[in-house]
């Protein structure tokens, strides 16, 4: 299998993290797509030009990090478990994962986008109404994590591996030090050898891109 991917991205980190979770092997592909000439070479994996991207032994093309998590599952079913096998427990881990992209991951994004606009134009309603759906979803998170050790309970799953790049990222505008269990869950998370090992690869790329680049929001359309 070839994974294409960038060490910063989350949406690669959480399928790098479910990799290493599962410890099976995989190449390591870094795409630059800020580079119009790799660009244009990946565009032939993948015209959407988003990543990740994974490419079965079979030669199959499967992208958006979630169905490759699935794909996974489903490859190595002897492995560890990413969605759980009962119909119930899967139901409920994909609808907090759900919780993460759609309003803590998105609601990251927006609150990003607002720094990066003149003083008197932050804060408008719609950065408010996002606002308001993170904090709802961090507080149900916080609460079920009142009796769990990961999101789905005592095994860690396809949301683990959404929650820890979308959390460690929302540090950068959004301190959630007041939800206790949420942020003892995220130590947790990022002593996980899996995310550590991730965290530790991207960490350089990620720096030097936010360096490099006049508005760091450009990265967020890389990621699918």
């Amino acid at each position: 299998m070839k994974l294409y991917y960038a060490p910063a991205s989350s949406y690669s980190q959480r399928v790098l993290i479910a990799l290493y979770e599962k410890g099976v092997d995989f190449t390591a592909i870094p795409v630059n797509l800020f580079d119009p000439e790799s660009r244009e070479e990946y565009m032939q994996i993948n015209l959407f030009a988003k990543i990740p991207t994974l490419v079965t032994d079979k030669g199959n093309v499967i992208f958006e990090a979630n169905i490759i998590i699935e794909y996974l599952d489903q490859r190595f079913p002897n492995t560890s478990r990413l969605i759980p096998v009962d119909s119930e427990e899967a139901l409920e881990v994909r609808m907090v994962e759900r919780m993460i992209d759609v309003y803590i991951n998105n609601g990251r994004e927006a609150l990003f986008a607002d720094t990066q606009r003149p003083v008197e134009e932050r804060g408008k309603k719609e950065v408010i109404k996002a606002k308001r759906l993170l904090e709802t979803a961090i507080a149900m998170l916080d609460e079920k994590l009142a009796t769990r050790t990961w999101l789905g309970g005592e095994e860690f799953t396809i949301a683990d591996c959404a929650a820890a790049p979308t959390f460690a990222y929302l540090r950068m505008v959004y301190n959630y030090k007041h939800f206790p269990n949420l942020t003892n869950y995220v130590k947790r998370l990022e002593s996980r050898l899996s995310v550590a090992q991730v965290f530790n690869s991207g960490r350089n790329q990620m720096t030097q891109m936010l360096s490099e680049l006049r508005n760091p929001l450009q990265l967020v359309p890389l990621e699918s």
